[in-house]
């Protein structure tokens, strides 16, 4: 009886230890997820919100006030342009008829009423120069794609307020709980988000194959049907595109409101993907200034993006097509 007790005594001390191991390795495994997603400062930058991201592993490099929620403005795009691809990719050569109803102010790609556009020319339209029209007429497009397969039918209206309800849907897919939207380009004030809910967003947009040639891109001429058929060339207003290894950009800007905000992806040295995020810097030339200041200092403060291995690995991807 006395050595039954033994060992029945025996196992459990065995078991309390090994629960007792279990849980120290999940506390060690948390505490060092904690650690590795807990960004340092950045370097001196004016912005009121910084969030810098290694979008291959997930670690989080630099933060600044990164849940604070700011409007984004026409960094709502990023978000406008990962819609199409995951629900229409396979089909960007699909045209529009451009009619009033995309014909916003603001920023444009200069499309014209009774213009044919492919869906793939309204991707750059809205990616080289911002097109509140492009971001328009893609939210119509796909909106209307969004509305059949739910045996819908609807106008033009109807149909961006459905795609305008899917943003909401796909930005928390992508971790970004804080984002909100109410339009395709980012003219509302309701177009909100943090640095944090940007980079998650970045982070899934830059390294997507079908996305990665239109961030490349600087220029790119368009040969558009319909009323008036013309051939055009767009040229990038994002000055940092094509500077060493910046690989795409997006800004959101209200002068007036003297709100500057930019999102950058580029290669480090070791091949991986980094995003960066900016948000309320002080002027159009501060965003810029600062977002190199981040990409300098990165190798420095985090050595492993230094190794130069893999640096070539998805060049391919990056050239404009």
């Amino acid at each position: 009886m006395l050595q039954r007790w033994g060992r029945l005594f025996g196992l459990a001390c065995i078991a309390v230890t090994v629960v007792s191991a279990i849980a120290l390795t999940g506390l060690h495994r948390t505490a060092q997820s904690s650690a590795m997603n807990k960004g340092i400062e950045p370097p001196d930058v004016s912005a009121k919100s910084v969030f810098v991201l290694n979008a291959d592993t997930g670690e989080v490099l630099y933060e600044k006030n990164p849940d604070e929620v700011f409007r984004i403005l026409s960094l709502t795009k990023l978000v406008t342009a990962y819609l199409l691809v995951d629900r229409m990719g396979d089909r960007l050569s699909e045209t529009i008829k451009i009619n009033w109803p995309h014909l916003a102010g603001g920023s444009s790609a200069k499309l014209k009423r009774l213009d044919v556009w492919t869906l793939q020319d309204l991707l750059y339209g809205m990616v080289l120069v911002s097109g509140n029209d492009a971001s328009l007429a893609i939210a119509d497009a796909v909106g209307h794609d969004l509305l059949a397969s739910e045996g819908q039918r609807g106008d033009t209206a109807k149909a961006t307020a459905r795609f305008v309800e899917e943003m909401g849907a796909a930005a928390k897919t992508l971790g970004a709980h804080n984002a909100t939207f109410a339009d395709p380009y980012g003219l509302s004030p309701q177009n909100a988000a943090t640095a944090r809910d940007m980079g998650l967003i970045a982070a899934q947009i830059f390294v997507d194959p079908r996305l990665l040639p239109a961030w490349a891109c600087t220029e790119r001429t368009l040969h558009i049907e319909g009323r008036q058929p013309r051939t055009v060339t767009l040229k990038t207003s994002l000055e940092i595109l094509g500077e060493g290894s910046v690989i795409g950009a997006k800004t959101g800007s209200h002068v007036s409101k003297n709100i500057y905000n930019l999102v950058t992806a580029w290669r480090a040295p070791s091949g991986q993907t980094i995003v960066g995020v900016v948000l309320g810097s002080k002027s159009h030339p501060a965003r810029y200034d600062e977002m190199r200041a981040i990409i300098d200092a990165a190798p420095r403060d985090f050595p492993e993006l230094g190794a130069v291995e893999t640096a070539t690995k998805r060049a391919s991807t990056d050239t404009c097509h």
